[in-house]
Parts: structure tokens; C-alpha cells; sequence
């Protein structure tokens, strides 16, 4: 069956209609960065909620469950399931709260040290074709625009 020109200008419109509401831009610009950091981890143990975890415990060096879900902006089951799946990796270990029995502090283990260490090359790489990408005053503008709709979208 073939198309029309007047069916094609149609197309055309809606996708000019999508691509002009600025939530649907975001929404495909995370999905493209989330199959570039999927591709940088395929050859590891890892999915991209695991790296994140990863990242997260490293920045921190030991933080609660309750703490990583609420910095991942993740549902705490997930995280559970993460973080139980990273430990039986031998990635990271659990530490008992001492202010709380119920509260688990995640630490990276030495091998999670190292599965980290071996990704930044990946990473800055990554980060460097951004910078380049984006140079220093849109990357500075871009840093501020996020700020703004984080807290918007964290009310």
C-alpha cells in the first residue's frame, strides 16, 4: 500500500507535535543515554539499575537501603532485589544500622571496588564526548535547567 504525500504530511505533523513538547524530548534523550550506558556494561554482570546502585554506594561509601532508593529515585523493593542480587555477585555486603536493627547499610566489597574501577575508562570517556558534545556554557546552562526541573518535579 502506498502512501500519499498528503498521508506523509500528516505523519510529518504529528511527529513535529511530539517532538515539540519538551517532556517527550527528555523522555527520549534518557532513553538514548540509558542504551548508551546498557552498551558500556554488557559485558559485565551488571544492569544499568546495578551500575547506579554501584555508583551510588561508591559516591557515598556506605548509605541505608531507605537512602539509595530515595537518591536512585527507585521503589525500595527494587532496590532490595538490586542490592541482594549485587551481594550474592559478592559486589557489595550489608552491615547492620547501628541506630536501627531494621535499616541495612550497603559498602562495596573489594571486587565491587574493582568492577567499578575498571569501568570509569568507559565512563569518562562518555562523559568527555558529552562535554565536547555540549561545550561548557550549554553544559552549564543544561546543569541549571536540571536543577530547576528536579526540584519542579520533586514537589
Amino acid at each position: 500500500m502506498a502512501i500519499t504525500s498528503k498521508e506523509l504530511e500528516i505523519q510529518l505533523e504529528r511527529v513535529r507535535k511530539l517532538e515539540s513538547n519538551v517532556t517527550f524530548q527528555f523522555s527520549i534523550v534518557a532513553k538514548l543515554m540509558e542504551m548508551d550506558a546498557m552498551n558500556e556494561i554488557k559485558d559485565t554482570p551488571l544492569n544499568l539499575t546495578g551500575y547506579r546502585l554501584l555508583r551510588t554506594v561508591q559516591t557515598f561509601e556506605r548509605i541505608s537501603m531507605a537512602d539509595l532508593s530515595r537518591h536512585m529515585v527507585t521503589d525500595n523493593a527494587q532496590i532490595s532485589r538490586t542490592a541482594a542480587d549485587l551481594r550474592k555477585q559478592g559486589l557489595v555486603d550489608f552491615e547492620a544500622d547501628p541506630t536501627s536493627k531494621r535499616r541495612k547499610i550497603v559498602i562495596l566489597t573489594e571486587a565491587g571496588e574493582d568492577l567499578l574501577r575498571s569501568l570509569d575508562p568507559r565512563f569518562k570517556k562518555r562523559q568527555e564526548a558529552v562535554r565536547e558534545c555540549l561545550g561548557d556554557d550549554l553544559r552549564a546552562s543544561l546543569a541549571e535547567c536540571f536543577e530547576r526541573l528536579t526540584a519542579h518535579f520533586s514537589r
